[in-house]
């Protein structure tokens, strides 16, 4: 197999623990700790990969402050709210609903940037958004949980557009930027948390190995698999294959892992709003933020570190 068609199989594989990892850490640890737990790790796994491969960190500017804190902050909306969904809705009506970022991405894009969109892709994003309204965020275990995993969509959407508007071309490097602010940002939460409480109730040798495979592998790997793949492989074929292998995933570990019921609507839609990303994707890749990352002294490869149609790279 093609090792960048391996790579973007294993970033796959690498976001969709997100849930399972949240689900089993929820019951000890309070979700601020544990999206700071993911964000922190997976900030110290960047930094460590990008040392290791001797990828160039970009000179620090200070007018790129405001760009790195506000994706920062975007990224940390996305998180929380990620994670918080996974502890009061089903994996597979979580997993479902935020893929709506797919289809609200061109939307904002068109809004707010003036991007054209052809008439077949306003009919994919129609088609999106029925999914999404089969799943039904109004129904289910947990409305608040459901209308968590849309927020997160639409933050994850958010930062996709802004990351097009600046239209920046950084290195791997920045992606240690982006996961540091999201930490800075995180860290007062945590702390409201977990001082009025003893925090040593909450770690022991398990949770502590939880909380940083978390932060290695569902943040920290994912986005190093995902760079990688990127090297060689088009951007849409990675989405794609996100959209359509990450929902599939999501759906067994739903129903196999977690002994979860699925509805009629949510197969259903499930079903519409892969078909209709899958088919959205290949059409056209309106919102590709590509950063570039060095390869010696022979040329330069472009990877991306954020698109809209990542799922759970949240």
């Amino acid at each position: 197999m093609n090792t960048h068609f391996l790579a973007a199989v294993l970033s796959v594989l690498a976001f969709v623990t997100i849930g399972p990892f949240v689900k089993m850490l929820s019951p000890t640890l309070p979700i601020p700790l544990i999206t700071f737990g993911r964000a922190f790790f997976g900030f110290v796994f960047v930094l460590l990969l990008v040392k290791k491969a001797h990828f160039r960190v970009e000179k620090f500017h200070w007018n790129d402050v405001q760009d790195y804190a506000f994706v920062g902050f975007l990224l940390a909306m996305t998180m929380s709210l990620y994670n918080y969904a996974f502890t009061l809705s089903p994996l597979a009506d979580v997993v479902l609903l935020n893929y709506a970022h797919v289809f609200i991405s061109p939307v904002l894009a068109w809004f707010l940037l003036r991007e054209k969109i052809e008439r077949k892709t306003w009919l994919y994003i129609l088609a999106g958004f029925v999914g999404v309204a089969l799943v039904n965020p109004f129904t289910g275990q947990s409305t608040e949980g459901n209308f968590a995993a849309l927020g997160a969509g639409l933050t994850y959407a958010l930062m996709a557009v802004y990351m097009r508007k600046v239209d920046k071309h950084h290195g791997l490097g920045d992606v240690a930027y982006f996961l540091g602010f999201a930490t800075l940002f995180l860290l007062p939460f945590t702390a409201l948390t977990i001082i009025p409480l003893n925090v040593f109730t909450y770690f022991s040798w398990q949770t502590i190995l939880l909380l940083a495979g978390a932060g290695f592998l569902s943040t920290g790997l994912g986005y190093f698999f995902f760079n990688y793949a990127l090297e060689k492989l088009h951007v849409h074929v990675v989405s794609t294959l996100d959209l359509a292998l990450g929902t599939l995933l999501g759906i067994v570990l739903s129903v196999y892992a977690y002994h979860e019921t699925l509805s009629l609507n949510v197969l259903a839609g499930g079903l519409i709003i892969v078909l209709s990303g899958v088919l959205f994707v290949r059409s056209q890749h309106i919102l590709d933020v590509r950063l570039k990352l060095p390869r010696g002294k022979k040329g330069i490869y472009a990877t991306a570190f954020l698109s809209r149609k990542t799922s759970g790279k949240h």
